[in-house]
């Protein structure tokens, strides 16, 4: 089941196992507390899952969504951090692990059933129909496409900005960019990278991160989410060797 966890004019969206939809089911909709520890954002939550024959974790991957028996907390993992304690993997989180570091402690929240923004939905089924999870999100009241695959066992995410002269595609940050002769290195190395791609560029976030951006319509989105997913694939095998 996916579900919408809404705060002020935001929201993040939870792909929960289809085992848990009726538990889900029962106890949605409901409030709660977003709380920040390290690279996690969790929430309190009415729900008791029976864990005795489920397998505990205590080393995550990021952007799953994990359980915690003593809080009934659902966990979002966006980085290296690890949980204070067994933990359980019960679905994921669909959308860039950025957008959970911008999550504010103590934030009030409502966890609701997911409802898509009807205006976008031919193209969260194009996204469908070539292998990404995709869902409509509020980002300070603007709706956003999100997607999330898993190509060549890497995470890919990225989010969309639907204009009427295009779609504005943004993946995850990389390296903050302060300067520094090893980061302008990676810039360039970077660019040399991505100088023959047609939809993608390396680019700055609005947060000063340098990180992949595209651009197209939604007759080419085909072609420039498989070039946008192979760009990645190439930082990350860069990256890895250096």
């Amino acid at each position: 089941m996916l579900i919408e966890v809404r705060f002020g004019g935001d929201s993040l969206i939870l792909d929960v196992d289809r085992r848990f939809d009726s538990i889900l089911g029962r106890e949605l909709p409901f409030t709660t507390t977003l709380n920040v520890w390290k690279e996690e954002v969790y929430f309190e939550t009415p729900i008791e899952i029976d864990v005795s024959e489920m397998r505990s974790f205590i080393k995550i991957e990021p952007g799953k969504l994990y359980y915690w028996p003593p809080g009934r907390g659902f966990c979002i993992f966006y980085g290296f951090s690890q949980p204070y304690s067994p933990v359980y993997h019960i679905g994921s989180y669909i959308g860039v692990l950025s957008r959970l570091r911008t999550v504010e402690d103590g934030v009030e929240a409502i966890v609701q059933q997911y409802k898509p923004i009807e205006s976008y939905t031919s193209l969260v089924s194009l996204l469908e129909s070539i292998g990404f999870k995709a869902v409509t999100a509020l980002y300070g009241g603007e709706p956003v496409v999100e997607s999330v695959g898993f190509i060549e066992g890497r995470r890919i995410a990225f989010k969309m900005y639907v204009e009427e002269y295009g779609i504005h595609i943004e993946g995850e940050p990389i390296l903050p960019q302060n300067y520094t002769l090893q980061t302008l290195k990676f810039v360039s190395m970077l660019s040399d990278l991505l100088s023959q791609e047609e939809y993608v560029r390396p680019d700055l976030d609005e947060d000063g991160w340098i990180t992949i951006t595209g651009y197209t319509t939604i007759d080419r989105i085909v072609e420039a989410v498989g070039e946008f997913s192979r760009a990645y694939l190439k930082v990350f095998k860069a990256i890895s060797q250096v």
